[in-house]
């Protein structure tokens, strides 16, 4: 790698040498030609280890997606560029536990079937999480026999929270995910309005339909900060908190 010098600097390939700039260094230059080509990519039996983190990533990547999609109602305004990366990060590292599958075939749907697996999601903070959000789930207790979550003697008022909110809403979903077509049913509850101020309180809360998960199912909890004033709800755009509770397999 050389830095270019004189008047005119050349971006692109000339000859054997690649001409590029640098937001830093400036403008540089370097021999052209190297790494991979598609089809030995493809083809080559050195590539096989490549081949197999492809097909990986790609299955993740397509799990990934409708999961998120899935659970739209949860993720509704989370903004950080760093949300897709990272949950791309979690199942990938789900998707290594599977023990099953031969290399290059690994799928999240045996790796969330281990301990480990459903320990790292219901472990995952979607959102960056806030100490209230802890204290919560500490308080919260779900029955997968009647699909009801009850929480205890949650006092909201030990926390710090925003000047305008007035309230956090808690609502509850059940999602059924088959990990093989991709398809999923959410039932969640009515959002529960906890007022901010009002001291201990406990609730229950359970979702519009409850029925058994014919594939895998996952308990979500998500949390908001709502202002009310008289009759007019205005929610947050971005969730105080969004958790795994609990997956059955």
């Amino acid at each position: 790698m050389a830095r270019q010098k004189g008047i005119i600097k050349i971006i692109g390939t000339l000859g054997d040498a690649n001409f590029y700039e640098d937001k830093e260094v400036g403008a540089l230059v370097r021999t052209a030609g190297g790494g991979f080509d598609g089809y030995t990519i493809r083809t080559s039996p050195k590539m096989v280890r490549v081949r197999e983190n492809a097909s990986e990533f790609g299955n993740c990547s397509r799990v990934k997606k409708q999961f998120r999609l899935a659970l739209m109602p949860f993720f509704h305004g989370i903004k950080s560029r760093a949300f897709n990366s990272d949950l791309m990060s979690l199942f990938m590292h789900i998707k290594a536990l599977d023990q099953v599958s031969e290399r290059g075939k690994r799928h999240m749907r045996y790796g969330i079937q281990t301990a480990k697996g459903r320990q790292l999601i219901k472990r995952y903070p979607f959102v960056p999480e806030q100490d209230l959000v802890v204290g919560f789930c500490d308080q919260a207790t779900f029955y997968w026999s009647t699909q009801q979550l009850d929480v205890s003697d949650f006092n909201p008022d030990l926390y710090k929270v925003p000047k305008t909110a007035t309230h956090i809403g808690v609502t509850l979903g059940v999602l059924d995910f088959d990990f093989e077509s991709l398809e999923s049913s959410l039932s969640v509850s009515p959002v529960h309005f906890l007022e901010l101020g009002g001291g201990v309180t406990s609730f229950s809360l359970t979702p519009d339909q409850v029925a058994v998960p014919e594939h895998v199912g996952f308990v979500v909890l998500g949390l908001r900060y709502y202002e009310i004033i008289e009759t007019e709800v205005y929610a947050f755009k971005q969730p105080l908190g969004i958790r795994v509770l609990d997956v059955l397999v």
